[in-house]
């Protein structure tokens, strides 16, 4: 699979970075999309994102690569992608009773009663992935892509009959603290976007590589 080497700049107020300014960029191969998206919840303000994903398809939403940059500085890197995972799965689980038993639930049509007692111990599974998330997950491990040195965690999350994937990373680059989350539902799809996640590096901007000599996309 040719990889093309696809460099986005972010916003240089959001990431407060020195002159010049530096762009984040990953080796995005064919079938793959990136794109800026603003963000809550990594800190005080909004962020941009800087996000990789496969291209319009029925389950493409359910994978990517997200990056953003942190305030820093982090005195535990491990500690915090911990709170991290933990605060994600407590905004992003829903009411399991809303879903079986709201009164806009789709599951609350007759249609539906013979597959209750499967989807309410499906609905419980999920229920309880807020109380020990971290049950689900690895040591956080070391890693190293061209941006420099990570520290990761990765889990595996039983949903029902499905598992969702997710890796979170944490690294230190040119003095700027970058946080990645990558994830997805099935371990093939995984293994694409780690692999898109590891050719992360920091370079000149678009800006400056337009006034260098032969500076356009290599094949």
């Amino acid at each position: 699979m040719n990889a093309i080497l696809l460099s986005v700049l972010a916003a240089a107020a959001v990431l407060a970075a020195p002159e010049p300014a530096r762009a984040q960029s990953f080796d995005v191969p064919e079938g793959f999309a990136s794109e800026i998206v603003r963000k809550s919840g990594l800190g005080a303000d909004a962020v941009s994102v800087l996000r990789v994903r496969p291209e319009d398809g029925s389950f493409s939403g359910l994978s990517h690569v997200d990056l953003a940059p942190l305030p820093g500085p982090m005195a535990d890197p491990d500690d915090w992608l911990r709170g991290r995972m933990t605060a994600s799965l407590d905004a992003a689980l829903p009411d399991p009773h809303a879903m079986l038993d709201g009164p806009d639930s789709p599951f609350a049509d007759p249609a539906f009663d013979s597959l209750r007692a499967t989807l309410g111990a499906w609905v419980e599974s999920v229920a309880r992935l807020g109380d020990l998330p971290l049950e689900f997950c690895g040591a956080p491990e070391s890693g190293a892509n061209p941006a420099g040195a990570f520290r990761q965690l990765r889990c595996a999350l039983p949903l029902g009959p499905f598992r969702k994937h997710l890796a979170l990373r944490l690294q230190e680059a040119e003095g700027i603290w970058y946080y990645t989350r990558i994830t997805a539902m099935n371990e093939r799809r995984m293994g694409d976007l780690l692999a898109i996640a590891d050719s992360f590096r920091i370079g000149p901007s678009a800006a400056a590589n337009a006034d260098a000599p032969n500076s356009g996309e290599q094949p």
